[in-house]
């Protein structure tokens, strides 16, 4: 259980994490109790591009403070998923081929559990392994952190992506933990826990990710009078061979909008206060 007298701390750290995402630009990472909760995580607020035929991650572009609060970073769309396999480099149309299997995947809720499993020992057997490697550029996409007590407010403006976000895809912002602490999904007194978390599902945007051991969680939220038209709210939950996730995801065809991350502990949802810190790439806040 998270001390009454410690707070959370949000920082960007590239260094921070394990498998594919480990070296690759982040959202905010989660700290308490003095260690970082990265897993194989992307952290809160970041962006990815999702087209027909492939996923697109950020690069991280620049970082700008603009008081000890509130942090502007800017992202390059330029990464993709390429594979290897008994370590010889996979073609390019495998990883077409594992975009169509992912969203099979994703569309059979009742199989997705044995479906991980399978996909655990089919990777494991062949030595199938993926990193992120810089491809085509779909844009810039700039991200505003503002950190406020017990939330996170992420401000995202996609007019950089335009031409990709009008033609082909959708802008994702992820919001991603480990796996393997946050194992509980709840919304309302609906709880799925361990086994009965899927890997992927769309869920309402009051649906909460905990760590039963932390006592702790969060949701999210839209400001004042924003609906979720247009918008698909997932909750997943991976961990695996080289998967150590779990979060909430904010699909849109948007290329402005706000949303807000909401911490708290215990049954009752008391508010844990939050602040940004730097990291070793970020100038002092101070």
């Amino acid at each position: 259980m998270i001390p009454p007298s410690e707070n959370l701390l949000l920082i960007q750290s590239s260094s921070s994490g394990e498998g594919k995402t480990k070296g690759m630009a982040k959202g905010l990472v989660l700290c308490c109790q003095n260690a970082e909760w990265a897993g194989e995580s992307a952290g809160f607020g970041l962006p990815v591009l999702k087209t027909g035929s492939q996923t697109i991650f950020p690069s991280l572009f620049s970082t700008k403070w603009h008081s000890p609060g509130t942090v502007e970073t800017v992202y390059h769309l330029n990464l993709i998923n390429t594979w290897r396999i008994l370590g010889v480099a996979a073609p390019s149309l495998f990883s077409g081929f594992m975009e169509k299997l992912v969203g099979f995947y994703m569309g059979l809720p009742g199989f997705q559990q044995s479906g991980l499993k399978i996909r655990n020992a089919i990777f494991r057997f062949f030595q199938i392994r993926s990193t992120m490697t810089p491809g085509k550029g779909f844009g810039h996409c700039r991200v505003l952190y503002q950190a406020d007590n017990n939330r996170l407010k992420i401000s995202v403006n996609g007019e950089g992506m335009r031409d990709a976000l009008g033609h082909q895809g959708r802008l994702i912002l992820l919001n991603e933990v480990p796996g393997t602490g946050f194992t509980r999904m709840k919304t309302g007194q609906h709880i799925r826990d361990g086994q009965n978390f899927l890997p992927w599902q769309t869920c309402a945007i009051e649906t909460a990710i905990e760590n039963p051991g932390l006592d702790m969680g969060f949701f999210l939220s839209l400001p004042g009078k924003s609906g979720s038209s247009g918008l698909q709210i997932g909750a997943g939950r991976e961990v695996g061979r080289d998967l150590n996730w779990a979060g909430l995801s904010l699909a849109t065809d948007q290329t402005v909008f706000t949303y807000l991350v909401h911490f708290y502990r215990g049954d009752n949802h008391p508010p844990v206060s939050i602040n940004l810190g730097g990291c070793d790439s970020w100038p002092d806040p101070l």
